[in-house]
């Protein structure tokens, strides 16, 4: 997700649109007395199980625990000064053993039991910037250990060719959402723990993300992958930063999508590719914080505006707005999930706990 000359594809909005469109990022959502950020941080905590791990779904009956989305809640809690709450996460996987090579597997149950989890690099790069970021906000580095254990099961997984990080074991194919998300880990480590070895292998993933995965105006999927996908744009933003941000003026054209959550009401923002078939809350959250950090106040407003019509009762999110296809082989449900509650508060707080620490 990178460089070159940048075409400019911002629509234009109207001034009035604009001042109005800007006002509504000010102006709170009030939940039965509370904002809705506050409601959100209350249905994290109550998903919290007993080895400190989230329940990641409500409607899947399940109490399965995603590693990616406890690593964003203790992003989350970090952002509103919640310590504690941060440090039950992180605990609990101190307590499960890592996979060989250091790294953590993408589910387990929230009593930290084994729930058929694979390997992979994505989660564990969330996983790992987590716990830069409780080290960085703290000045506690108890987990120090564990971080770098982690940033060498990801280290073990780059190509010397061409500096890139495979998916995980045994795979040829490389992510830019997982590189980007293994560039900001490895080179957050490397400021955290002061170990400029790490920082030379980061800037070896970010060398691989230009030169492979940056088209000018937005970032493939993956190396020589030109499917269009939202939260590679959304992510470049915030990790290589504003001059990156054209990628997410550019896919409103191919992934916006505007869809009935009720049975009259409708909601706009993203899917995550481009049959457009659900909105994408989490991918809009991300779009918005990515719009922020791009200067556009307007489209940072009313992108999180339009995500609040998903917050329910419990002061969750739907994961989506309807029943959709990731383009994956597999589906977004419209269920209560942790992990866009947990993007909602980065949003609200205006925080890219994903950008590089100075």
């Amino acid at each position: 997700m990178n460089t070159s000359q940048r075409c400019s594809v911002k629509p234009a909005l109207g001034p009035v649109a604009i001042v109005f469109l800007a006002s509504l990022m000010v102006v709170p959502h009030v939940l039965l007395g509370v904002t809705s950020s506050e409601a959100a941080l209350g249905f994290l905590k109550s998903r919290m199980g007993t080895a400190g791990l989230l329940d990641s779904f409500v409607e899947d009956k399940t109490d399965y625990s995603y590693t990616y989305d406890n690593a964003v809640a203790a992003m989350a809690f970090l952002s509103t000064g919640d310590r504690l709450s941060a440090q039950r996460i992180l605990d609990g996987f101190v307590g499960i053993n890592p996979a060989p090579g250091g790294g953590f597997l993408h589910r387990y149950r929230t009593t930290g039991a084994g729930a058929g989890g694979t390997l992979a690099a994505g989660h564990n790069a969330y996983l790992l910037q987590a716990l830069n970021l409780f080290s960085w906000r703290t000045g506690d580095h108890r987990y120090d250990g564990i971080a770098r254990g982690i940033a060498d099961f990801l280290l073990s997984l780059q190509d010397s060719a061409d500096g890139g990080v495979f998916g995980r074991p045994g795979v040829s194919w490389k992510s830019t959402e997982n590189n980007l998300a293994a560039y900001s880990a490895i080179a957050n480590l490397s400021v955290v723990q002061n170990l400029p070895a790490y920082g030379i292998r980061a800037a070896q993933i970010k060398d691989f993300l230009v030169r492979e995965c940056w088209r000018e105006t937005r970032f493939l999927t993956g190396k020589n992958d030109a499917m269009i996908v939202t939260d590679a744009q959304a992510l470049g933003t915030q990790i290589l930063g504003a001059g990156y941000s054209n990628g997410s003026f550019w896919v409103e054209s191919y992934t916006k999508a505007t869809q009935r959550y009720s049975a009259k009401k409708q909601v706009t923002g993203f899917d995550l590719n481009t049959d457009r078939d659900t909105v994408w809350t989490e991918g809009t959250l991300q779009q918005a914080l990515a719009f922020w950090l791009a200067g556009d106040n307007a489209r940072f407003g009313f992108y999180r505006t339009e995500s609040e019509k998903m917050l329910q009762s419990s002061g969750a999110f739907w994961a989506a707005s309807n029943r959709g296809t990731t383009g994956f082989g597999e589906f977004f449900e419209r269920w209560q999930a942790v992990a866009p509650t947990a993007w909602y508060i980065l949003v609200s707080h205006q925080d890219n706990v994903l950008g590089l620490l100075p």
